[in-house]
């Protein structure tokens, strides 16, 4: 919760570690004030899409940053549970495809690539009457959305009520907002 809180904190372009474009990732339900996105000119299209592209900027409030310890990486985090998770692109990647020769860092990955070249699909839609399977869980659970109908990623612009089943559809709306108000 705390870890929340933080980040609600950040102006938009300094939410979670990367871009507007993760807002409603990191602050669920979160909506933006109407006609405007905090620290950026709303009617200027350009400085939205570079709000989306910069590294957060450095704020009064914010967390004290951890650096990556790797030598030549000059990521920071906010927390030590995040460059946890990101020291893994320094490891040695020493599990190899046989079939394709594609590497991985973990022996759990490479068998989940493996069913790309078996085909096989262990991952069975249970809803009735539907039949279709699935090589990753994932695609799965994303899929069982089209049933249920649950739609977990809402669009952040105040007076948008779109909703979407997967985050990058809801991505890929959010540059609509942005071209219109370039023909405005």
């Amino acid at each position: 919760v705390r870890d929340t809180q933080e980040r609600n904190d950040y102006d938009l372009c300094t939410v979670g570690e990367n871009s507007l474009l993760e807002f409603s990732e990191y602050v669920p339900g979160k909506k933006l004030p109407p006609g405007k996105i905090p620290s950026t000119d709303f009617s200027d299209p350009e400085a939205l899409t570079e709000c989306a592209r910069t590294k957060p900027s450095k704020n009064k409030s914010a967390p004290e940053k951890i650096v990556c310890p790797e030598s030549g990486c000059t990521r920071e985090f906010i927390s030590r549970a995040s460059l946890r998770k990101h020291l893994s692109v320094h490891s040695p990647r020493d599990h190899v495809c046989a079939e394709c020769g594609k590497a991985f860092k973990e022996s759990a990955k490479l068998k989940r690539h493996f069913l790309v070249h078996t085909g096989e699909k262990p991952f069975p839609c249970t809803f009735e009457g539907c039949g279709k399977r699935f090589s990753l869980s994932f695609n799965l659970r994303t899929h069982v959305r089209i049933h249920t109908g649950e739609k977990p990623f809402v669009c952040p612009f105040e007076g948008c009520r779109r909703k979407f089943i997967q985050s990058n559809n809801m991505k890929s709306h959010l540059l609509t907002h942005t071209k219109a108000n370039t023909n405005q």
